[in-house]
């Protein structure tokens, strides 16, 4: 039995086992990376859904304060509205503003404040958005 031979025939048995192990180890860090881009992916996902909702949610109270803003006879009210589908409930306020002056001092008259507020739970806790607007009591009168 040669020595040398056999010593050059176990080296080169190790240099393929590193290059076994240099794969095993870049494939552990990719696997590592891909797992974190996913996650991010996820959050993001997440992200966009939430924006989504409390999108509607906000074009929801607009809508609320145009009707209730709307009315030809327009008075202090409150009223709940229970929540639907989509598990959002509403609370709709409307109560006349006093002492509401102009640029030049003068007190408006008719004034109401119209206050439209959405509750839900997202899973991780109640979550409440409100909006307000100022409208005129005579502004949707109709005409004779």
């Amino acid at each position: 039995m040669n020595i040398p031979k056999l010593k050059s025939q176990i080296s080169n048995l190790a240099r393929r086992g590193m290059t076994l192990l240099e794969v095993v180890l870049a494939l552990a860090v990719f696997s590592i990376a891909a797992l974190a881009l996913v996650g991010t992916l996820n959050q993001i996902a997440e992200a966009g859904v939430e924006s989504q909702t409390l999108l509607e949610i906000e074009q929801s109270l607009e809508s609320l304060i145009d009707e209730y803003g709307k009315v030809p006879q327009m008075r202090e009210l409150e009223e709940n509205i229970k929540a639907g589908a989509d598990g959002v409930a509403y609370h709709v306020r409307v109560k006349q503003v006093k002492d509401l002056k102009n640029k030049e001092g003068r007190f408006l008259q008719d004034m109401y404040r119209i206050e439209a507020t959405a509750r839900w739970d997202d899973g991780s806790g109640v979550i409440e958005v409100s909006a307000d607007s100022l409208r005129y009591a005579g502004a949707f009168l109709p005409i004779n």
